[in-house]
């Protein structure tokens, strides 16, 4: 299921999914970078006249913090210490972990488990981004009663599994977790209008100076000299899944790992889901929820959603289409990229 497996950086992970459309740009913006959870952050000031080093070390230092918690490739983790602990014992986690557990588990149950942490146990199988085969048949049959985020008590601070073996695995809401802590620390000491961008999971904040909107556009899923631009929805976070991020061909087939928890194997309903809303989190995790659903019950899923909305792709009688949530109709304009 997961969209981003652990931390781990690939050459298709980071030509993913999300840009910035060019526009006349009278207020130029502080940028920088960072390397942290396997990927590369950017970090974007507009209108700061103060030394931008602090402040771009407060973003920074967030995101890492957040690695420090969700990252499943360190034993030193929380998300390693719960997975360790939690089917012996009721452990008490720091507040920004029962965050961010609390809301996957509220997706969990709102999405009837195609959103779904635990399927972490399903994902080690399939080792992306280094795999090449798929796991035997047996071996994933094996694993899938571990999945079920039912299995997993989350409340208070507290958590507890209730059955040993169960492993999480918060990749499909990480990097939009990061976004959102490093937007807080920015806000906080004062900084008024600026983007962090986490390996395409964008947010986004303030009024730029110069008055031209926020204009975020979208990669089309297969043609790469053709891109979507959208207009400003007035949603500051959005986010891609897409079936071209980590995948192996095997036997004429693709194999990507966005899995769906119901069989721990790929989903086949979707080639991308892109989703606006009104935080990093939740566009990290409804972009992996919508991809698993498909277009119908994904876009279900959207519309009963206060500030959300969707874009799928999908493949239907050979052919690619494309569906939208009703707040984007007729906002979506397909345009050819000049060759280099």
């Amino acid at each position: 299921m997961y969209k981003k497996v652990g931390w781990l950086l690939g050459a298709a992970g980071i030509a993913v999914v999300l840009f910035l459309l060019p526009a006349p740009e009278v207020a130029t913006p502080v940028v920088r970078t960072h390397l942290a959870m396997g990927t590369v952050i950017t970090v974007k000031l507009y209108g700061e006249e103060r030394d931008p080093g602090p402040l771009m070390d407060l973003a920074f230092a967030a995101i890492d913090q957040v690695d420090t918690l969700m990252s499943r490739h360190l034993e030193t983790s929380e998300l390693s210490r719960i997975n360790r602990l939690a089917a012996d014992q009721v452990v008490h986690t720091v507040p920004e972990m029962s965050q961010a557990l609390e809301r996957a588990q509220y997706f969990a149950v709102l999405s009837g488990g195609a959103f779904d942490i635990t399927v972490g146990v399903v994902s080690r199988l399939w080792d992306f981004p280094h795999a090449h085969v798929p796991p035997a048949a047996a071996r994933i049959a094996a694993t899938l009663p571990l999945v079920g985020y039912r299995q997993v008590q989350v409340q208070d601070g507290q958590v507890h599994f209730l059955h040993p073996g169960l492993y999480l695995d918060l990749g499909a809401l990480g990097k939009g977790f990061a976004a959102d802590q490093a937007v807080a620390a920015l806000q906080a000491a004062g900084v008024a209008c600026g983007l962090v961008d986490v390996s395409g999971n964008i947010r986004v904040w303030g009024s730029k100076p110069d008055g031209w909107p926020w204009r975020l556009g979208v990669k089309h899923p297969r043609l790469a000299d053709q891109q979507i631009e959208v207009e400003d929805l007035g949603l500051p976070a959005l986010a891609t899944s897409g079936d071209y991020e980590q995948y192996f061909d095997y036997r004429g087939e693709r194999f990507h790992h966005l899995l769906d928890p119901a069989t721990g194997y790929p989903a086949r309903r979707t080639i991308s889901a892109t989703v606006w809303t009104a935080t990093a989190t939740d566009a990290d995790i409804l972009s992996t929820t919508v991809f698993v659903l498909g277009p119908e019950a994904g876009l279900k899923l959207i519309s009963a959603l206060p500030q959300a909305e969707a874009l799928v792709f999908f493949e239907e009688g050979g052919q690619l289409r494309h569906r939208v949530s009703a707040g984007l109709e007729g906002r979506l304009r397909f345009v050819t990229v000049p060759g280099d």
